[in-house]
């Protein structure tokens, strides 16, 4: 098991895409003023692990009850965008608060997806579910996706009930640098030994918030997807560039990671590279963490390797010549 490199740099970048759209308030298309109606407010994120921004958040599904509801008004109600209407989102048949309520709470979560399960609502306690996180497939068949969580306490009221959008998962990218003289072709990167699914809970409070339990086995590995010829880190690059695309951020269960040994085998997290360097191919090598690293919600990462030379087990290959004098035949020459 080989380790080429001197530095690592963990950077938790929760600053970079974070722009709004200009229409970022979604109204409901309701007219009636006593229905309960929603709207999306600013702090959406504008970037999902598909690259979807704000005008293409198609629905979300809304759970919810006021303290004198006899049982929830809403148990997993879609919220759509209206075809052909712009930003304005609706659903049917409409609700209303209890007659004399003094409050209500709403929680909900977008896109609407296959991968929740077990979804429970009450007034009192707020909002829990499961959730998976894929693995991204070659193929595109099985894609990510950036999980978003709302929750809110509201004065029963006709106007529209406000919902600000949080990012419930992490989001990883790899970036590199290189001081070699050749090429390295990057040809596989690979987390290991994470958590893929968990449960969230949703506390009511101002704000909510939300944290996850992990569930299973500390034993998924997420392969991003990268192109078939490998992904080119130049000689002498010593800006860190991207390795994974703006749209490749891999999405993962926020958790510690456990690095006891700095043994992948061991269950230790890693980040597995295979790369070739001039003649030298399918090198692996792995890049491990902090023991009990946290990757925190909503929150998203750069795991910066640097190929450096003089760090390495690989000994260049270089040549110096002399050509030496013709010697001098002393029964011929003078």
């Amino acid at each position: 098991m080989k380790n080429f490199f001197l530095t690592l740099f963990l950077l938790a970048i929760a600053g970079l895409w974070t722009g709004c759209s200009n229409n970022d308030e979604i109204t409901n298309a309701s007219s009636a003023n006593q229905a309960i109606s929603f709207r999306v407010q600013g702090g959406m994120p504008a970037l999902r692990a598909t690259g979807t921004t704000l005008p293409f958040v198609n629905a979300f599904v809304v759970y919810g009850s006021d303290n004198l509801a006899a049982s929830n008004i809403f148990s997993g109600v879609t919220v759509a965008r209206q075809a052909g209407s712009g930003d304005l989102f609706d659903y049917s048949p409409k609700k209303y608060y209890t007659e004399n309520a003094t409050s209500a709470r709403f929680a909900a979560y977008s896109p609407v997806s296959t991968k929740i399960s077990n979804a429970s609502f009450a007034y009192s306690t707020g909002f829990s579910f499961n959730y998976a996180v894929p693995v991204p497939d070659p193929t595109g068949n099985t894609s990510q996706e950036d999980l978003l969580v709302a929750g809110t306490t509201v004065a029963p009221s006709p106007a529209s009930v406000s919902l600000a959008f949080q990012h419930a998962l992490s989001r990883i990218f790899v970036k590199a640098t290189s001081d070699l003289s050749e090429t390295v072709t990057i040809k596989r990167l690979i987390l290991r030994n994470l958590y893929s699914a968990g449960t969230i809970q949703g506390l009511p409070g101002a704000p909510w918030s939300w944290g996850w339990t992990p569930t299973g086995a500390r034993t998924a590995s997420y392969e991003y997807v990268l192109a078939h010829s490998g992904v080119a880190v130049e000689a002498n690059q010593t800006t860190p560039i991207l390795v994974t695309s703006m749209e490749q951020g891999m999405m993962i269960l926020p958790q510690l990671v456990v690095n006891a040994a700095n043994d992948v085998t061991q269950g230790d997290f890693a980040l597995e590279i295979v790369y070739d360097v001039a003649n030298i191919l399918n090198q692996t090598t792995y890049v491990y963490l902090a023991n009990n690293y946290a990757f925190v919600k909503g929150t998203q990462y750069a795991i910066t390797v640097a190929f450096h030379s003089a760090s390495t087990n690989l000994i260049e290959i270089n040549f110096t010549i002399s050509v030496g004098d013709f010697a001098d035949d002393p029964l011929t020459m003078p």
